[in-house]
């Protein structure tokens, strides 16, 4: 049995959308998903995020019309004949150029946004290949140290969303020992398919930070039951997970039928969890888990206090 090893794994920052991870090199334009202070392609310390570079673009574009308002009043200027025609083309053209500044400046968060999508969309190229490196500077980060490896990826899947990453970071998290303090995540490392490693780690998650246990991750469980089952410690797991489940009513309300296969083998403290939601939901029935519930409580708990406040 490989012995786990006890991390402490960095706080995981996320952004409210994924392009926000992206930061671009201002001198050879080389995207990264990474925290590196150096640009990995030119070594420079040129790096921003994509956001503040679209806002250069914005602010930049934004400036060459202002000097072609100011160039085309100077030719205006310059063909004027009289000096009154030079002083309405040079008033006009300011006024002009003053008002298009104003105007520029209310449009700046919209064409920054334009900047972003003209950017994102033009660089898509550059975009693969600096990613393709970050995914290189993972795979040799795993060799020397499996936590800066499992943290690279972490960062590289906010943008790249496949199979193969998430296996590779649910193998480095079977390695660790984990812990409820740490910034742990369940939902985003779902796959389809069935794999054992992915459901170890859910069955410890259900142990460790049960909060993460949802809606997804209990159809997971029961899309491939018969295949954990089979498992050394599938029965386990089932039993973790359905523990986890009963924190909130309304998974009890849809899956009653999971929760009441493994509800004898819940833990006292768990089991005490449903039937607090058994007892204050007379009139469900949930397709014989409240039967199952107090079967339960009279072979094992009638004579527990805890249990008996609930009578």
């Amino acid at each position: 049995m490989v012995k786990k090893k006890p991390v402490r794994l960095r706080p995981y920052y996320r952004t409210r959308y994924a392009y926000q991870k992206l930061r671009v090199c201002k001198h050879c334009h080389h995207f990264t998903v990474l925290w590196e202070d150096t640009c990995a392609n030119c070594g420079r310390h040129a790096l921003i995020p994509v956001m503040d570079q679209a806002a250069i673009n914005a602010k930049r574009s934004m400036q060459t019309e202002r000097l072609a308002a100011l160039l085309l009043t100077l030719v205006a200027v310059l063909l004027s004949q009289t000096f009154l025609q030079i002083a309405v083309c040079l008033g006009g053209g300011m006024l002009l150029t003053v008002l298009l500044w104003l105007l520029q400046r209310r449009m700046l968060p919209s064409e920054t946004r334009r900047q972003l999508d003209k950017l994102l969309h033009g660089s898509q190229r550059l975009i693969l290949e600096g990613i393709y490196l970050n995914l290189s500077t993972a795979s040799a980060a795993i060799k020397d140290d499996e936590q800066i490896g499992y943290e690279i990826l972490r960062e590289i899947a906010t943008i790249v969303h496949n199979d193969r990453i998430r296996l590779q970071q649910i193998v480095l998290l079977q390695s660790f020992v984990l812990r409820k303090d740490m910034d742990l995540e369940l939902e985003p490392l779902l796959i389809e398919d069935f794999d054992s490693d992915l459901a170890a780690y859910i069955g410890e998650i259900a142990k460790v930070k049960r909060e993460l246990i949802k809606a997804s991750a209990i159809r997971y469980l029961l899309i491939h039951e018969r295949y954990i089952l089979q498992m050394k410690q599938g029965a386990s797991i089932m039993t973790a997970a359905a523990g986890a489940a009963v924190r909130m009513k309304k998974y009890v309300d849809m899956y009653p039928d999971f929760i009441r296969r493994y509800a004898r083998g819940l833990p006292r403290e768990r089991f005490l969890r449903l039937y607090q939601i058994v007892r204050r939901n007379p009139d469900q029935s949930w397709d014989g888990l409240r039967d199952e519930v107090s079967a339960i409580y009279n072979e094992k708990y009638r004579w527990d206090p805890d249990f008996q406040k609930w009578e």
